[in-house]
C-alpha cells in the first residue's frame, strides 16, 4: 500500500528529501545562500581608545604640574603694609596655579575658537544674504515673465482714439498739415 499524501487529482505528492532540505540551508559566505558575515565596526573602539588616551594625557599633565608647581613655589603669600592678607600653604597654592592654568586653557583652547568660529559664521552669513539679495534681483530682472508681461500689458491696453475731426493734428514739430495760404 503507498503510504504517499495525495493531491487534489489523486496523483501522489512527492515528498521531500534531505538533499532537497540542505539545498536551502545557509552555506559557506560567498556562495549566495547566506547573508555575507557582518564586519565588526572598530572606529567606535578607535574613538574610545583616543579619548581615553586624551583624559590619562590631561590627568598626568595636571599631576605633574602641580608636583613641579609645588616644588618651585614656596608657598603664597600677600603683604600690604607688612600685614598679611592673603596666604596659601605650599601644596594648596601650586593646586590653586594648576586650577588657574586649566581655567586659561580652557579659555584659550574652547572661548576663543568658539567665539571666533561665531565671527566667521556671521560673515559668512552677511555675504550669503548679499549673494541672495543679488540672485534674486538678477533672476527677477531676467525672468521670462516680462515677456509674458509685456505681451498681455500690449493686448490688455487701450487702443489710441484718433483725434476728433476739427482739432489740429501735429505732424511733427512745428510743422502744420495745411499748407499756408500764399499772397
Amino acid at each position: 500500500m503507498n503510504h504517499e499524501p495525495l493531491r487534489a487529482g489523486g496523483s501522489p505528492m512527492p515528498s521531500m528529501t534531505d538533499a532537497d532540505i540542505r539545498a536551502f540551508s545557509p552555506g559557506p559566505a560567498g556562495t549566495g545562500n547566506a547573508p555575507p558575515p557582518r564586519r565588526r565596526r572598530r572606529w567606535p573602539w578607535v574613538l574610545l581608545a583616543a579619548c581615553l588616551v586624551f583624559v590619562a594625557a590631561v590627568v598626568a599633565g595636571v599631576l605633574v604640574l602641580g608636583d613641579t608647581l609645588d616644588r618651585a613655589l614656596g608657598g603664597m603669600s600677600i603683604t600690604v603694609d607688612g600685614e598679611r592678607v592673603f596666604a596659601l600653604p605650599r601644596g594648596e597654592a601650586a593646586w590653586w596655579a594648576v586650577s588657574a592654568a586649566l581655567l586659561a586653557a580652557m579659555v584659550v583652547l574652547v572661548v576663543v575658537p568658539l567665539t571666533l568660529l561665531l565671527a566667521l559664521l556671521m560673515a559668512a552669513l552677511g555675504v550669503a544674504a548679499a549673494v541672495v539679495v543679488v540672485l534674486a534681483v538678477a533672476a527677477l530682472a531676467l525672468s521670462p515673465l516680462w515677456v509674458v508681461a509685456l505681451l498681455l500689458w500690449l493686448a490688455l491696453r487701450e487702443p489710441r482714439r484718433p483725434p476728433p475731426a476739427g482739432a489740429p493734428s501735429m505732424v511733427g514739430p512745428g510743422v502744420s498739415p495745411t499748407p499756408a495760404p500764399q499772397a
